[in-house]
């Protein structure tokens, strides 16, 4: 595996140290709903976005999170309530 450049790094850290720092986080208690585009397209897959970003909402590190996933550039996901289209 590639290692990560350093400025993709500090954001990787500081969300798995948020992460540590609570007990769980939305997305590993659910985390088919933050991947919806592994869903069927439709009304299944507009039910799982709408539920991952009510979650996110209530997420203690989302903020960590959606600086990771800006750093990233994640592709694919649902990452601090937002689409890669809203990244």
């Amino acid at each position: 595996m590639e290692s990560m450049t350093h400025r993709r790094q500090r954001p990787l850290d500081v969300f798995n140290q948020a992460r540590e720092t609570v007990e769980s986080t939305p997305c590993e208690s659910h985390p088919d709903l933050f991947f919806p585009e592994d869903l069927p397209a439709g009304g299944t897959r507009k039910q799982a976005i709408q539920m991952a970003k009510q979650l996110c909402a209530t997420c203690p590190i989302q903020m960590a999170c959606f600086e990771y996933a800006i750093t990233a550039k994640e592709r694919f996901g649902i990452w601090a309530g937002t689409l890669p289209g809203d990244r």
